[in-house]
């Protein structure tokens, strides 16, 4: 029998802020596709902007709808249109992709008499702030699974959080191997203007704190003293950039540091680089980890979240201390001077995402957590998600 075999027919609908280029919003649009594949309907809601990362979503006819929030605790108009949007469209199943949207569908879900489910895909929100916990903690009582997107945040979120253990489920993101297998980068070596000889380290994700860019440029400034052929770029967007741009030309590194902007053909990017840094300060379980892992790039990456568990150190990537841009600059050196090493690195790294990390697996496990939900006969059948 097909996995979830019981979703055709039914309307699902993912809640979440934003349509950026983030790991919440990939895993909406692969989602909401794959229901489309398995013979549901998919909706896609957004509280407070799409922006303009919808192009797989639109391809297949799927609805993307914003409901405006207001910036306060809680907008009674803005979850009165939610409210109203999800029973007009017949949901069946509503699924909060942050803890601001599970506060909208978690009340929608009750008046409606319908299931909610939560991905939690990291937790540096939380960690600081007992309020936020609490908050969440309150808010898992309405939920039918939350899921968590690595072992690490399932058990913080247990001993951290309250939630009982009843309600939460492991399922680890994947990726489609297929479309990291073919190189396919020396377009993107050439838009980032690289001659022969010339050695490019890159970072995929948001400029933001959190994400360590910051920590990563002061470690490139280190090296490119000593590595003249070596390149920096940045893809991706965020709060940050401006500022990251003013010191990459203060620093004396204008020619040689690039920032490209979100942008969705992230196998070519992979493709192009030469070594993938993820300087994250905290972390789920990062897409950019398993796709450049899964182009085969040499990868150096803070040992935090899910990444130590994944990665091993000198075996299939480096791990570094978060914050520590000493310790990237003499990573990056040793890389950067040693192409078997980057190579031995790369292929390992495939081997393991190969393994472990396929898309479909991901799927799958929400495509029977979904139908589990749904049936009135799932309650008892054991499940790959648990």
């Amino acid at each position: 029998m097909m996995v979830g075999a019981g979703l055709s027919g039914r309307r699902v609908a993912q809640v979440i802020l934003n349509m950026t280029y983030g790991g919440g919003e990939r895993l909406v649009q692969e989602l909401a596709v794959d229901l489309e594949d398995a013979g549901a309907r998919s909706l896609v809601v957004c509280l407070d902007s799409i922006q303009a990362n919808t192009a797989p979503l639109e391809a297949r006819g799927i609805e993307i709808t914003l409901v405006k929030r207001r910036q306060m605790a809680l907008d009674a108009v803005a979850l009165a249109r939610l409210t109203v949007l999800l029973r007009k469209r017949g949901t069946q199943l509503v699924h909060a992709h942050d803890l601001a949207s599970l506060a909208y569908a978690v009340p929608a879900g009750l008046v409606l008499g319908i299931p909610v489910l939560f991905t939690e895909h990291s937790r540096h929100y939380l960690d600081a702030r007992l309020r936020r916990r609490l908050e969440k903690r309150l808010l898992c009582l309405g939920v039918r699974r939350l899921v968590e997107v690595s072992p690490e945040l399932a058990g913080a979120s247990v001993a951290r959080d309250g939630v009982s253990p009843r309600r939460v489920a492991v399922i680890e993101n994947g990726v489609d191997l297929t479309a990291f297998a073919g190189g396919g980068g020396e377009l993107f070596r050439r838009e980032c203007g690289l001659n022969e000889g010339q050695l490019l380290v890159g970072m995929v994700g948001r400029l933001e704190d959190i994400k360590g860019p910051q920590v990563l440029l002061e470690a490139f400034v280190r090296v490119a003293g000593n590595m003249p052929q070596a390149r920096l770029v940045f893809v991706g967007d965020g709060s940050l950039r401006r500022e990251l741009e003013a010191k990459a030309v203060a620093r004396g590194l204008g020619g040689k540091v690039r920032f490209t902007g979100a942008r969705p053909d992230i196998p070519q990017v992979m493709g192009g680089l030469d070594v993938l840094v993820l300087p994250s300060l905290s972390e789920g379980l990062p897409f950019a980890l398993l796709e450049g892992m899964a182009a085969g790039r040499a990868v150096a990456a803070s040992a935090v979240g899910r990444i130590p568990g994944i990665v091993q150190d000198g075996e299939s990537g480096m791990l570094l201390p978060a914050g520590d841009a000493g310790a990237l600059a003499g990573a990056l050196a040793g890389l950067l001077a040693d192409a078997d090493l980057r190579q031995r690195l790369g292929r390992a790294a495939r081997l393991v995402v190969a393994a472990r990390y396929d898309r479909r697996h991901m799927l799958d496990a929400y495509r029977e957590m979904y139908a589990s939900v749904l049936s009135r006969e799932g309650q008892g059948r054991e499940a790959t998600w648990k």
